[in-house]
């Protein structure tokens, strides 16, 4: 079996807003995108959860991923991530199969539990879900995808439950977990579950990450191998390298300007030192990205993703395609991506 024969390629749809979009027209573009992505032969769609930042306008992984299940026919369409400890985990392994019923199994659950900001006061239950609450409520959620569950712990407490609509006969709703942190690889691992990397990580760190899973998880009981471990990359098609650097540029600043809204509940460590200027992280993302990441001519684009799986052991892709904010340009660069790349990354993956 080649590389490609395990190989998925996802549109990571961020419903990204850019300074003046309004809401509505994020989301619009974010079904087009979708429904795009599907028509280029992507294998896959990823949505995000954010609150009460601007950039990322969809507080319900859950509720985008069942509308644009509805609205297309073959792709998968996963949560990348679902917020676990803010809500119910019965709850959303309810919704889960919900989904999978729904579609004919076309769902995917990524959880995580992202950082400890002020969602967890809001929506939640309280900073401790997300400093002690995600094992247990993962924990939960596989319980009642697969049957009976019930909890008696400081965290969650309930009599036992059957949750419907239960699995669908001969298959399971596939589960991922975010892994961002040596504990959360570890977790992932003695759970026999497929991690979820982001952005921030280069492919010699994925695969180290990935290493490191099937050591635990061979220790924990389960296989060592056969995971589709995924990895968000950022990825535009652009013949022209000022344009390149231009759309990531715009990309990194919304960042930046939005992640200043972010209310930590916590004092955690940051990657980058507080009193670094706007414009020097900009900056710095800026070149990160394209130093490794998709972003450029159509060769670059295929080089750079052949590498990415290669060096990473990483058998998802999680592109995430909007980064030019402009919709016309996210839907050209869609179709481009579908016609001038992915067949060429398959094929050379194929060898």
């Amino acid at each position: 079996m080649s590389i490609a024969d395990e190989l998925r390629i996802g549109a990571f749809v961020f419903t990204s807003r850019y300074e003046g979009q309004t809401a509505a027209e994020v989301l619009a573009r974010g079904v087009a995108t979708a429904q795009a992505a599907e028509a280029a032969e992507f294998d896959d769609v990823w949505v995000t959860e954010h609150h009460f930042v601007p950039f990322g306008v969809n507080p319900s992984a859950l509720t985008f991923a069942g509308y644009l299940l509805g609205r297309t026919n073959t792709v998968r369409v996963g949560t990348a991530v679902t917020v676990l400890p803010l809500h119910s985990p019965v709850h959303v392994a309810e919704q889960a199969a919900l989904l999978d019923h729904l579609s004919g199994g076309r769902f995917d659950l990524g959880v995580g539990r992202a950082q400890p900001v002020v969602d967890y006061e809001v929506i939640g239950r309280g900073v401790e879900y997300w400093q002690h609450g995600l094992p247990e409520a993962l924990d939960l959620t596989l319980a009642a995808l697969a049957g009976p569950v019930a909890a008696d712990s400081e965290l969650y407490r309930f009599r036992e439950v059957v949750p419907e609509p239960g699995p669908a006969s001969g298959r399971t709703t596939p589960v991922y977990l975010a892994a961002n942190s040596p504990a959360s690889v570890e977790m992932a691992a003695t759970r026999g579950l497929p991690m979820l990397l982001f952005f921030d990580k280069d492919p010699d760190a994925k695969a180290a990450m990935i290493a490191e899973h099937a050591e635990i998880a061979r220790v924990a009981g389960h296989p060592g191998t056969g995971y589709a471990h995924g990895a968000a990359l950022f990825a535009h098609v652009t013949d022209d390298p000022a344009e390149a650097r231009a759309v990531m540029h715009r990309a990194a600043t919304e960042f930046v300007r939005a992640s200043g809204h972010y209310r930590l509940l916590l004092d955690v460590p940051q990657r980058i030192p507080r009193d670094t200027p706007p414009e020097q992280i900009v900056d710095r993302l800026t070149d990160s990205a394209l130093a490794t990441h998709p972003v450029g001519d159509p060769q670059v684009c295929i080089d750079r993703l052949v590498d990415q799986i290669r060096r990473s052991g990483c058998r998802r892709l999680l592109c995430q395609v909007e980064i030019a904010g402009d919709h016309a340009a996210v839907l050209t660069n869609v179709e481009r991506l579908g016609a001038e790349v992915l067949p060429e990354v398959r094929k050379r993956l194929s060898e």
